[in-house]
């Protein structure tokens, strides 16, 4: 079996505000609902510790039940991204990029749309289409498969894809905005 994760991030324009005080209130949410325990441990497949599932994790998930917890895998939490430093959150496998403008609908070409995403994470906001030359804000512009800017996020490693409505409902409540569910395969 490989590994997977769901990210799950705000859109929004320019740096999420408090990042770090909203990744608390994210975490103590998870806490509080005994799906993740309160200790920082290796759970992730990144550089930085997670919070491990507890089985209530299934509940978050169609079919949870059958896929979603499993006490045997080494990879499986909670990650919890947060700061002033901007990340981009992606499908990885294939890991290719197409961006739509907002307006005229025209395919940005690959290049520029690269360029586009290495300019964000160094600040930068909006982008001026090549072939309509009006300007907006990254994520306006239609990505796909879909892609995540922002200074925080979290990440459900070896968890399920199919997360139920109410669950994507308490995670824009929480974030107070709307949110993108990009799944990744390693």
């Amino acid at each position: 079996m490989s590994d997977n994760c769901l990210h799950i991030v705000p859109i929004h324009e320019g740096d999420y505000p408090n990042a770090s005080q909203k990744a608390e209130e994210i975490l103590q949410w998870f806490i509080e609902k005994d799906i993740v325990e309160n200790e920082l441990s290796d759970c992730t497949l990144s550089s930085q510790q997670g919070y491990r599932f507890k089985p209530a994790i299934a509940d978050l998930f169609k079919d949870g039940e059958i896929w979603a917890y499993s006490k045997s895998l080494k990879t499986h939490g909670l990650e919890i991204t947060s700061g002033t430093t901007r990340k981009v959150f992606h499908p990885m496998e294939g890991m290719y990029l197409e961006i739509h403008c907002p307006h005229c609908k025209n395919e940005i070409d690959e290049e520029t749309a690269f360029s586009w995403v290495g300019n964000w994470a160094k600040g930068q906001n909006t982008f001026q289409c090549t072939h309509c030359q009006n300007k907006a804000h990254l994520v306006r512009y239609t990505i796909e498969p879909e892609w995540g800017f922002s200074n925080i996020g979290i990440t459900l490693w070896n968890a399920h894809w199919d997360a139920k409505p109410a669950f994507i409902n308490v995670m824009e409540h929480l974030f107070e905005c709307p949110v993108i569910l990009i799944q990744v395969r390693i």
